[in-house]
C-alpha cells in the first residue's frame, strides 16, 4: 500500500513540474526510497535531495531531478486535513520553484517528456473505494520562471505561471513569454528572438499535446547572426482549435516607417509549414541563398509550403521583386529580375520530381515538368513549354542588361515552343540522351538591332577580333580569301571538324547539343560544346568570348537572324576569313601564312586538316606545338581525329586519307623559332 502511494505522490510531483495533473498521496518513505521508485517508474535516473511533511498538510521535495528532462528548486503541495483524515491526498494547490524543461520534440509532435509522463500514468492508484476522486486544484510556479529548452530551436521561458488541472489535462496561464534560440537553414543558422505579453494553452493528459493555445503581444527580431535582422511587431501565435494547425501572424518591418503582413501556418499531422504575405522583405535569407542570389531589396508576394522529412515536399506561388543574381556564369553585371514563380516538387536524397513548375517574366511563361535522378547511372525526363506571346513581348520581357547587343531590334508575330529531354545514362554512348523542340509560330524582324546587324558581315567592315583587337574584315580587306578560291578539302576540313550537319541545319545542331549534353552528364563537367559554325560567327564577330548566359541568349537571337539573312555560302566564307588560327592569326589566309608559309589554295589536306584541328583550341595548341618543335602527340591526335572525320563526310577518299595520315607537316621555320 504504502509503496502503491508513494508512486501516486511522485508522479504528482512530476506532472507539477511539467504536467499538472493527476491526484496528490500520502507520503511516508524515506527520501533515497523515493528517489529508487521515482527512477524505477519512470525510466530515467531520479534524485530528490529532501522530502518534507507536517500535520499541517504540507508536503516538500526539495531538489527534485528526473534524468536531463525535468528539475525544480522544490515542489510543494497544501493538502486538505479532510482528505488526510480520509487517507487520501486532495492537493488544493502544488507550487513548484525555478522549474525548467528539457524538451525534444519528434517530427510527429511526439517527445521524451510526453512519453516519460505515459510511463509514469501506468503508475497511478486509483482512488480508494468509496471515496472521491483525487484533484489538484491548481499549480503555480511560485519564484522564477518556467523554462523549457526546445531541441532545435532554443529556450522558452515563462513569467506568472498558473496550471489549471480539469477532466482531460490541464490549462496553462502565463503572463510574458520569452523564445531565444535558433533554426538551421542548409548551413547557416537562423536567430529567433520573441516575446509574448501573455499566453494560454490547453494541454491533454498523459499525451502532453497542446490542443488549443494562443500567444499575444508579441514582437521581436528573426536573422542570421552576422546580419540586420527582420523585426517583428503585433504577433500573434496559436491554435485555434483542437487538431487545427498553429498559425502565426505578424507584420514585418520593412522600413521604420513601413510594415508588412506575414502569416504562417503549421500543420500538426505532416508538420509542413505554409507562409503567406504581400511584399515581404527576403534580406533575412541572404546567408542561406545561393551563391549569386542577391536578396539584399528583394520582397515576396504569395505562398510557400514546406513539407519536411526525408522526403522534402515543396509548393510555392509567389511573385518575387527585385530579386538580383549577380554571378559570372548568368551576366558580368547583376542582373535585377521580377516575376511570378510556381510549382509543386518533391525533393529525395538522390532525385527530384516536379508535377508541375512555371516562370512568369512579363510575356515570358515558361511551364516544367518532369524527374530528376540524380544516382549513378544518371536518368531524367523533362518537359519545357513556352506560352505563345507576341514576339515584341517576349523580347521585351528580357531585362535590357541581358539583351546587350541585340537591344533596338523590331519584331513582330506570335511565337511559343515546346522542348522534351529524356536522359538514361545507362543506354550505350551515343544513346544516352535524346532532346526534341517544337516552334510554334514564328517572328518577323522589321529592324534589325543596329549594334549586331548581321547583314553587315557581307560587306567590309571594322571588325573585333577574338583577342580584343580590331581588323578590317570583308571582300576589300588584304588577306579576305572567297570561299570559290579555295580547295574542296580545306572547306571540308572546317566543316567536318566543327560542323560536319553544316549545310542540313538552320544554325542549330539538335544532334550535337543533344551529344554534348550527354558527354558532360557523363564526365560530370563542361567537356564538350555543341555550337555549329553559325553560332560562332555571331560569337566572333558580335558578342564576347565569355561563357555565360547572357551571351549564349543574345547567341541564339543572332544565329537565327544569320541564318535568316545570309546563305550557308556567305556564312562559311565569313567564318573561315575571321576565324582564329594562332597567336594573333586570324582567317586562313594569315594562318596557313605563318604556320606553312603558303596560301589557302596551295594548302595540302594534312595541313588543312590540322589548321581544322586548331579551331577549338588554338591558343593551347599552339603552346603544345611551339615546345615540341614540331607536331606533339596529343595535337597529332587531334588532326587524326579531323582526317578521319573528313573521310566519314566523304571529303576525302579512302586513298587521300591514307596518304594525308603518312604524309608530312613541316611548319614554317617562324613557328619553329619561336620556342
Amino acid at each position: 500500500m504504502i509503496a502503491r502511494e508513494t508512486r501516486c505522490l511522485l508522479a504528482s510531483a512530476l506532472v507539477a513540474v511539467g504536467v499538472p495533473a493527476g491526484i496528490a498521496c500520502w507520503l511516508e518513505a524515506r527520501t533515497d526510497a523515493l528517489a529508487d521508485r521515482l527512477a524505477a517508474a519512470a525510466g530515467v535516473p531520479a534524485t530528490i535531495g529532501r522530502v518534507d511533511a507536517d500535520l499541517s498538510g504540507a508536503v516538500r521535495l526539495d531538489d527534485v531531478a528526473l534524468g536531463d528532462l525535468v528539475r525544480a528548486e522544490s515542489i510543494e503541495a497544501s493538502v486538505g486535513m479532510g482528505s488526510l483524515l480520509d487517507g487520501e491526498l486532495r492537493a488544493d494547490e502544488i507550487r513548484v520553484e525555478a522549474p525548467h524543461v528539457a524538451l525534444r520534440l519528434d517530427r510527429d509532435g511526439d517527445s521524451d517528456l510526453a512519453r516519460l509522463v505515459r510511463k509514469l500514468a501506468q503508475h497511478r492508484a486509483p482512488s480508494t473505494a468509496g471515496g472521491s476522486a483525487t484533484r489538484i486544484r491548481r499549480i503555480v510556479v511560485d519564484r522564477g520562471t518556467l523554462t523549457a529548452r526546445v531541441e532545435g530551436i532554443g529556450e522558452l521561458a515563462a513569467d506568472d505561471v498558473e496550471l489549471v488541472p480539469d477532466a482531460t489535462g490541464v490549462r496553462i496561464i502565463t503572463g510574458a513569454v520569452r523564445v531565444h534560440g535558433s533554426t538551421r537553414l542548409g548551413r547557416s543558422e537562423l536567430a529567433i528572438d520573441l516575446a509574448f505579453a501573455r499566453s494560454a494553452a490547453d494541454v491533454s493528459l498523459p499525451q502532453l499535446r497542446f490542443s488549443r493555445m494562443l500567444a499575444v503581444g508579441g514582437g521581436g527580431s528573426i536573422g542570421a547572426p552576422d546580419q540586420p535582422p527582420l523585426v517583428l511587431r503585433d504577433v500573434a501565435a496559436g491554435r485555434r482549435v483542437r487538431g487545427g494547425p498553429l498559425e502565426l501572424v505578424a507584420e514585418i518591418e520593412d522600413r521604420p516607417d513601413s510594415t508588412r503582413r506575414l502569416a504562417a501556418t503549421l500543420s500538426p499531422s505532416d508538420l509542413a509549414i505554409t507562409l503567406r504575405g504581400e511584399r515581404v522583405p527576403l534580406r533575412v535569407l541572404r546567408s542561406f541563398a545561393p551563391h549569386g542570389l542577391v536578396l539584399d531589396d528583394a520582397i515576396a508576394s504569395g505562398r510557400v509550403t514546406l513539407h519536411p522529412g526525408s522526403t522534402v515536399g515543396l509548393s510555392v506561388d509567389a511573385t518575387l521583386d527585385h530579386l538580383a543574381i549577380a554571378h559570372p556564369a548568368f551576366a558580368p553585371e547583376p542582373v535585377t529580375l521580377g516575376g511570378r514563380v510556381r510549382g509543386d516538387l518533391v525533393v529525395s536524397r538522390d532525385a527530384i520530381a516536379v508535377s508541375s513548375a512555371g516562370l512568369t517574366l512579363g510575356a515570358i511563361d515558361l511551364a516544367a515538368s518532369g524527374w530528376w535522378r540524380r544516382g549513378q547511372p544518371m536518368s531524367g525526363r523533362i518537359a519545357l513549354s513556352l506560352s505563345s506571346a507576341p514576339c515584341a513581348d517576349l523580347l521585351a520581357a528580357i531585362p535590357e542588361s541581358l539583351r546587350g547587343p541585340v537591344d533596338g531590334m523590331a519584331v513582330s508575330g506570335s511565337l511559343g515552343a515546346d522542348a522534351q529531354l529524356v536522359v538514361d545514362l545507362a543506354a550505350p554512348d551515343g544513346d544516352g540522351a535524346h532532346l526534341q523542340t517544337t516552334l510554334r509560330g514564328g517572328c518577323t524582324v522589321a529592324v534589325e538591332p543596329p549594334a549586331a546587324d548581321v547583314t553587315t558581315l557581307v560587306t567590309t567592315t571594322d571588325q573585333q577580333l577574338a583577342d580584343g583587337s580590331r581588323a578590317k574584315i570583308g571582300p576589300d580587306a588584304p588577306d579576305w580569301t572567297p570561299l570559290r578560291a579555295l580547295p574542296s578539302h580545306v572547306v571540308g576540313a572546317f566543316v567536318s571538324a566543327e560542323d560536319g550537319r553544316f549545310w542540313d541545319h538552320a544554325g542549330f545542331d539538335l544532334q550535337q547539343i543533344t551529344r554534348s549534353l550527354e558527354i558532360d552528364l557523363r564526365e560530370h563537367r563542361l567537356a564538350r560544346g555543341g555550337s555549329t559554325i553559325s553560332q560562332q560567327l555571331v560569337k566572333n564577330a558580335f558578342l564576347t568570348q565569355r561563357r555565360s548566359f547572357d551571351r549564349k541568349l543574345q547567341e541564339a537571337i543572332l544565329t537565327w537572324r544569320l541564318e535568316d539573312k545570309l546563305d550557308k555560302k556567305q556564312i562559311l566564307e565569313r567564318y573561315l576569313n575571321i576565324i582564329e588560327l594562332g597567336p594573333r592569326t586570324f582567317g586562313l589566309a594569315a594562318a596557313a601564312r605563318y604556320w606553312f608559309a603558303t596560301t589557302p589554295r596551295e594548302l595540302t589536306v594534312r595541313q588543312a586538316a590540322f589548321l581544322a584541328a586548331l579551331t577549338s583550341q588554338p591558343a593551347s595548341m599552339t603552346r603544345r606545338v611551339r615546345r615540341a618543335g614540331g607536331l606533339d602527340p596529343e595535337s597529332a591526335e587531334r588532326v587524326a581525329v579531323v582526317l578521319r572525320a573528313m573521310k566519314r563526310d566523304g571529303v576525302i577518299s579512302s586513298d587521300a586519307f591514307e596518304a594525308a595520315k603518312a604524309a608530312g607537316l613541316d611548319f614554317a621555320a617562324s613557328v619553329v623559332a619561336e620556342r
